[in-house]
């Protein structure tokens, strides 16, 4: 199974990921990348952070080259209840 490594951007700088996730293909990865900016867009919210921000997740393979990019922000919509009050659009882009 293909290692990749999914760093996290903002205007701020970049967290690089060492340990990097084995799966099955470049859809998981861009499925997992998803998912981490749901979970990035959770905390910031949850810390006062503008969920507005630029963020973006890049997915690079073992030796470094560059995949995918994988953007994402939050917008908020009306909180009904029983549902979040916040929607994390993740953009991909090849």
């Amino acid at each position: 199974m293909p290692k990749y490594y999914f760093h996290y951007r903002t205007d701020d700088g970049v967290v690089r990921d060492d340990k990097g996730d084995d799966l099955e293909d470049l859809d998981a990865a861009e499925r997992h990348a998803a998912e981490l900016g749901q979970a990035i867009i959770g905390r910031a919210l949850g810390e006062g952070d503008d969920p507005k921000a630029p963020r973006s997740i890049e997915i690079t393979d073992a030796t470094g080259e560059e995949l995918l990019y994988v953007v994402f922000w939050a917008s908020p919509e009306p909180v009904e209840k029983g549902k979040p009050g916040t929607v994390v659009e993740p953009v991909t882009l090849h």
